[in-house]
């Protein structure tokens, strides 16, 4: 695995709009990713403005996205589809949303308004619930997006105050789970805000999670009530073994993400793992001192304009099994140490080794005994 692309200053060059891989937009509390093959384009969430994704859209000169995956109902996931749905700059394959029956909000509302309008005037090709029964592999050029979570009985239930077999469900434990394959390799685990609940009912799944990257649920907040935030953050790293976590966060006093405890059990079950947030935590820095932008990728960032950003908007490429990051880790670290206050991320640990990205997530199998 390659930290530093190909580019003057440590940057991606302007060919990197063809290459293959994820970016993780950095749009403030809240998510939102890009998996793209050249102009093919997939957005899982879309954070609470469509102003990033359309803008990095825009940036890849897309005119197709294959496919619109929404986790789930909260604003901070869906608030920016509807301006995505309603752009005609480009075409749109499915909307993959499931129902929640305890949403009454004015987004889904809008959402909803934005999926009949569009397919009423054309380019919306129709939209679908999506769980690990999905007939359909979803598909982006040489790309694959894997749902590992909620099973369809889950999602038919609805979230319920009665307990389950690992108690209430929410709208977050039924968030939509999605593994990102690049040339057949899975890369990237975006996580949406499965709490506990959720993640009890993927490992009694027995669902395969690792990747070299995990976009951390919940944005590193508490995994529902009454649940030890430490332990969920330790099996949930143990699961995936990433080289890299990134919390997706916004700056400022509120809230106060990445929870100090979620910190510690990533940290627990990968003491060498590369820990990064979007932008800079309240923990870390003072929500009022502005930092450069000069250690960023050159990609839409919310926090840019604001100083706020501290890894910023995050792009992870695969070039023949080999995978590279922007802004490479190394600019990262180094920021971290000259500017960020007391950075809850930082330890006296070398980078994650390099691997390619099969190594990454491939295990010996146990040999058998053969029969006598």
């Amino acid at each position: 695995m390659s930290d530093n692309p190909t580019g003057v200053g440590g940057h991606a060059p302007d060919s990197d709009t063809d290459s293959l891989g994820i970016t993780i937009l950095d749009v403030g509390h809240g998510n939102s990713a890009v998996v793209h093959d050249g102009a093919l384009c997939a957005v899982v969430d879309a954070g609470r403005s469509g102003t990033v994704p359309q803008a990095e859209l825009e940036r890849r000169k897309a005119t197709r996205m294959v496919h619109l995956v929404l986790s789930h109902g909260d604003v901070d996931h869906i608030g920016g589809s509807p301006a995505l749905l309603l752009d005609d700059a480009y075409t749109i394959g499915t909307v993959w949303i499931n129902p929640d029956w305890r949403k009454d909000t004015a987004i889904w509302t809008r959402l909803q308004m934005a999926v009949m309008m569009r397919k009423r005037r054309g380019g919306l090709d129709g939209q679908q619930m999506i769980t690990t029964e999905t007939g359909q592999v979803l598909r982006c050029g040489r790309a694959r997006l894997e749902v590992l979570h909620p099973d369809f009985t889950m999602v038919i239930g609805g979230s319920t105050s009665q307990p389950s077999q690992h108690g209430p469900l929410t709208s977050n434990s039924t968030s939509v789970v999605i593994r990102v394959h690049l040339d057949g390799q899975p890369v990237a685990l975006l996580a949406a805000d499965v709490d506990a609940a959720g993640l009890a009912h993927i490992v009694d799944s027995k669902q395969e999670l690792s990747a070299p990257v995990l976009v951390f649920p919940h944005h590193g907040g508490l995994p529902g009530s009454s649940r030890a935030p430490r332990e969920f953050a330790r099996t949930l790293t143990q699961m995936v073994t990433p080289d890299l976590v990134i919390f997706s966060i916004g700056g400022g006093l509120r809230p106060r993400n990445p929870h100090q405890e979620i910190v510690a059990g990533v940290r627990e079950a990968a003491p060498e793992v590369h820990i990064a947030c979007t932008q800079l935590s309240a923990h870390c820095h003072d929500k009022d001192q502005q930092v450069t932008g000069h250690h960023l990728a050159q990609r839409p960032a919310a926090g840019r304009d604001g100083g706020r950003c501290c890894a910023g908007t995050i792009s992870v490429t695969a070039d023949a099994g080999e995978l590279s990051f922007d802004p490479p880790l190394k600019n990262h670290r180094d920021f971290v140490t000259a500017s960020v206050d007391s950075a809850q991320c930082r330890v006296a640990l070398p980078l994650p080794r390099q691997r390619s990205a099969a190594r990454a997530v491939t295990r010996p199998k146990p040999s058998k005994t053969p029969k006598t």
